[in-house]
């Protein structure tokens, strides 16, 4: 049985998400008492502003990641190390070119910016934004007392619900190590008609996975495998702009053709961005960002997946160790840094086209992807 105080921290952290998603606030609080009110900021609107101002009775703060200031060509002071940094703002135009625009700040812009700290309530703040799929942008205002009683009298009296800050620091563990058999079939494939899907789901819900067996997969002693991040894009529409689709047909094409393997499918759409974020991102690439720059833009780390949940489900089919079919060496790293031993790497030298050249040339140059002969000449 898991720690009863974990699941109930992963519930809590799950519904303070969906408050977030349709557009409420929520009630963050430290260890010490410190609290803040805050929601998502592109749910804000222009009485969002005085609203937060008279119900935390403190001017709101407009909180963005370092990436997104750094995206908005404002300099930081070197050897800053923010994981958020906040402006007091009292203009609705001000959040949207801050949090959203592609505008550029310099430094006499008129702005004062404050470095919060990791594990401040901003950090936190942007880190609940990610797990809801939002941008990691927040509109905050801190309350003036650290009294919790009258914090939760304060919540209970305007129906806002409350999340501890430390509910958050094991989320993405508990969403992995709980990782259960929720239903599996026989599902024949174009490549395998011996096919079966097996269904995955924490046992305190969220993200369902999935994984494919083919063929022999799980009986064999170093199976090939592939972690495939959902890319509805790819691998439903058959977009042009990423390689995924032809990544996720080859894979099984490959193992189908070599005894069996096993495919693993994450829920983890846009590098863990979700699909929304995804259009935005690819928006901003229209203009000219890359696809690692779009993702800063955003506010987002350039991969935000955490590959747990694929070392859960090998471990839920009794594979431990195996062939990993794969050019980022993260996938490989993560892995073993769960236990899993990736005994051989299979790469996956797939033909570009002109829609993703610039894009495979990205992941190779920068994120470390292992791609052969994608440069552009």
């Amino acid at each position: 049985m898991h720690d009863t105080r974990a699941k109930n921290a992963y519930m809590k952290a799950e519904r303070a998400s969906a408050e977030l998603r349709r557009g409420g606030h929520v009630m963050l609080r430290l260890n010490n008492g410190e609290a803040a009110l805050f929601r998502g900021a592109e749910f804000a609107d222009g009485e969002d502003i005085n609203f937060l101002s008279r119900l935390a009775g403190s001017g709101p703060l407009l909180v963005l990641t370092a990436n997104r200031v750094k995206s908005l060509q404002r300099s930081l002071r070197q050897g800053w190390p923010a994981a958020t940094i906040a402006f007091a703002t009292r203009h609705y135009e001000q959040i949207f070119d801050l949090a959203f625009g592609q505008t550029r700040l310099g430094d006499d812009d008129g702005f004062s910016l404050v470095a919060e700290r990791s594990g401040s309530l901003a950090d936190h703040a942007t880190r609940l934004l990610r797990n809801a799929k939002l941008l990691p942008a927040a509109l905050m205002a801190r309350l003036p007392f650290r009294d919790i009683a009258a914090q939760d009298r304060f919540a209970q009296e305007h129906n806002i619900l409350v999340l501890e800050a430390r509910d958050l620091d094991s989320y993405h563990h508990q969403a992995g190590a709980m990782m259960r058999i929720a239903a599996r079939a026989r599902v024949p494939l174009a490549v395998a008609e011996d096919a079966e899907v097996v269904m995955f789901r924490a046992e305190i819900g969220g993200e369902d996975h999935f994984a494919v067996l083919i063929g022999k997969g799980t009986e064999l002693d170093a199976p090939l495998v592939r972690l495939h991040s959902q890319c509805i894009t790819g691998d439903v529409l058959g977009s042009l702009k990423c390689d995924c689709g032809d990544q996720l047909q080859a894979a099984m094409r490959l193992m189908a053709e070599n005894g069996g393997g096993v495919l693993i499918y994450l829920a983890q759409e846009g590098r863990d961005i979700g699909l929304l974020n995804k259009m935005r991102a690819y928006a901003l690439q229209d203009n000219g960002l890359d696809t690692v720059d779009a993702n800063h833009a955003l506010g987002f780390d350039t991969d935000e997946r955490v590959f747990l949940p694929a070392a859960r489900i090998l471990d839920a089919l009794s594979i431990a160790r195996l062939r990993l079919i794969t050019n980022n060496p993260d996938k490989i790293s993560q892995l073993e840094q769960c236990g899993i031993k990736v005994e051989e790497r299979v790469p996956l030298q797939l033909a570009s086209n002109p829609h993703n050249e610039d894009y495979l040339a990205t992941k190779k140059h920068r994120t470390g992807h292992m791609i052969a002969g994608k440069d552009k000449g």
